[in-house]
C-alpha cells in the first residue's frame, strides 16, 4: 500500500488513505498520503468530498460510528464485477465478545451496529442483476444477536428463493455457538448460505480463556462443527498457534484436532499483538514485544516474544503444521470426511467443477506430482458423488491452490516435513 501511494504521488495524484489500519496506526501512515481518514466515513463524507471539489481539502479527517441505517448503497455500477471472484456486502459493525487478540472492537466499537434487511436486499438487487452469484457478507459475528439475525434471515430466504441458475450463494463469519441453534442453521442453509468462517482457534483451553474467547470454552468443538456441516454448510477454520498458554506440543496437538474434524478449508496464523489491541497491551509492559512491522510478512512471522518456546521453535513448528495440514493425503482426508458428512442440499444448478479457471488450477497443480493429481482426482469423484456441492468445491479447490501458492512464495513449503510424526524443535 505505501509502495502504490509513492508511486501514485509520484504522477502528482492525490492520495487518500483510510480504513482500519490507519485509525488503528496512523502515526505509520501519515507520511505516506495526503489525506488521511481515521474513523467511519458516512458522517464525514459530504465535507471531505465538498472540500475535495474545492481543492481546499485537510490533511486529517476524523470520522465517528454512524448509525448503518444511513449507509448509502454502493456504488457498484463503477466497480468491475467481471474481475470478481465474490462479492462482500456489510451487513453489521462491531462485535461484543472481548477476545485478547482482536482489534476490531478497538476501532468498529463494542455495540453492533446493522443494516437494516431491505438495504441488504436493495445492495444484493444490483449485484444479482450485474451477474454476481457469490457474496460475502462482511459481519464480525452475522449471528450474535439471534433476533436481528432471524430477521434477516427470514428476509433472505424470501428473497433467495427463485430458480438454481438464479440463486445467490451466501458465505460469513459466525462463532461457533450457532451450532446450538438448529433453527437457525436451518433458515441459513435454506437461504443460500454456503460457507461460515469460525474462529476455532485451538485445542488449548488454557489458551481459550487466556484469549478471553469464552464462545469456544466447555463445549465439544468438533461435535460443534460436525453440526453445522450436517446443516448443510462448510465450515472455514481459523485456527492459531503460540498463545501464552502453548507449550512445544501445540502444534501437533493442532494437527491431530484439525484432522479430526470434517474441515478441508483452514486459515492458520501464528498469534500477533496487533497495536491498541489488550493483548499488545499487556505484551508491551511485560516487555515482549518485538520492534518492526515485519511480523505480518510471513505466515510463521510474530511481533511476540513467545512464553514457553523459542521464536525459532515457533516459526520452525509452525512450518511443520502448514506442511503437515496441506500436505495432499491429510487435505484429502479432511475433504472425504466434509463431503460424507455434508447435508444433503434440495435445490442445485449442475456444473463442471474444473472449468474455466479452476481447470487451469488443477491443470498446474497436477504438475506437482503424483499426490497433488490424486487430490485433484479426489476432487473430480466429489463433484461427481455430490454435485449440489460443487459450489463449495469449487471454493475449497481454489483457497487450497492459493494457499500452496503462499507456502511456496514465501519459501516455506517443504513437503518432506509431512512425512515426520513430529515436528524438528
Amino acid at each position: 500500500m505505501i509502495e502504490l501511494a509513492a508511486e501514485f504521488r509520484r504522477r502528482g495524484k492525490i492520495v487518500l488513505i483510510g480504513g482500519s489500519y490507519a485509525s488503528l496506526s496512523p502515526d505509520a501512515l501519515r507520511e505516506h498520503c495526503d489525506i488521511l481518514v481515521i474513523g467511519e466515513i458516512e458522517e464525514i463524507a459530504g465535507e471531505l468530498f465538498e472540500d475535495l471539489a474545492l481543492g481546499k481539502y485537510k490533511s486529517t479527517y476524523q470520522g465517528g460510528k454512524p448509525a448503518l441505517v444511513d449507509s448509502p448503497v454502493p456504488r457498484w455500477d463503477l466497480y468491475p464485477l467481471e474481475r470478481t471472484w465474490s462479492a462482500q456486502v456489510q451487513t453489521s459493525r462491531g462485535c461484543p465478545f472481548d477476545c485478547e487478540f482482536c482489534d476490531v472492537i478497538q476501532y468498529l466499537g463494542r455495540k453492533q451496529r446493522w443494516k437494516e434487511p431491505d438495504q441488504i436486499t436493495a445492495e444484493l438487487d444490483i449485484l444479482r442483476d450485474r451477474g454476481v452469484r457469490s457474496v460475502f457478507f462482511a459481519d464480525d459475528n452475522l449471528t450474535v444477536m439471534r433476533r436481528r439475525t432471524r430477521a434477516l434471515l427470514e428476509r433472505l430466504l424470501d428473497w433467495n428463493t427463485r430458480p438454481p441458475d438464479e440463486r445467490l450463494a451466501f458465505a460469513t463469519q459466525v462463532s461457533i455457538d450457532i451450532s446450538r441453534d438448529h433453527d437457525i442453521l436451518a433458515l441459513m442453509r435454506n437461504s443460500g448460505f454456503e460457507t461460515l468462517f469460525v474462529g476455532i482457534e485451538t485445542p488449548n483451553e488454557q489458551s481459550l480463556a487466556e484469549a478471553g474467547k469464552r464462545q469456544n470454552l466447555r463445549h465439544d468443538m468438533i461435535a460443534q462443527v460436525e453440526t453445522i456441516v450436517q446443516h448443510g454448510m462448510m465450515v472455514y477454520g481459523g485456527i492459531i498457534v503460540g498463545f501464552d498458554q502453548d507449550g512445544v506440543d501445540i502444534f501437533e496437538r493442532q494437527f491431530d484436532f484439525i484432522q479430526s474434524m470434517p474441515l478441508p478449508l483452514i486459515s492458520p496464523g501464528v498469534l500477533v499483538a496487533p497495536e491498541t489491541t489488550p493483548l499488545h497491551t499487556r505484551l508491551l509492559k511485560e516487555g515482549r514485544l518485538t520492534e518492526g512491522s515485519d511480523h505480518s510478512a510471513s505466515l510463521v512471522s510474530t511481533n511476540i516474544i513467545p512464553a514457553q518456546m523459542s521464536k525459532e521453535q515457533l516459526r520452525s513448528g509452525m512450518t511443520w503444521l502448514l506442511n503437515r495440514l496441506f500436505a495432499p493425503s491429510h487435505f484429502m482426508t479432511r475433504l472425504e470426511r466434509y463431503v460424507a458428512l455434508s447435508g444433503e442440499r434440495k435445490e442445485f444448478q449442475r456444473q463442471a467443477l474444473f472449468a474455466g479457471p479452476t481447470a487451469l488450477l488443477a491443470r498446474e497443480l497436477v504438475k506437482r506430482g503424483p499426490a497433488e493429481y490424486a487430490l485433484v482426482r479426489a476432487f473430480d469423484r466429489a463433484s461427481v458423488d455430490r454435485p449440489d456441492l460443487v459450489v463449495s468445491l469449487t471454493t475449497i479447490f481454489s483457497l487450497y491452490c492459493q494457499a500452496r501458492h503462499m507456502l511456496e512464495v514465501q519459501d516455506l513449503w517443504q513437503p518432506d516435513l509431512a512425512r515426520f510424526e513430529r515436528p524438528a524443535l
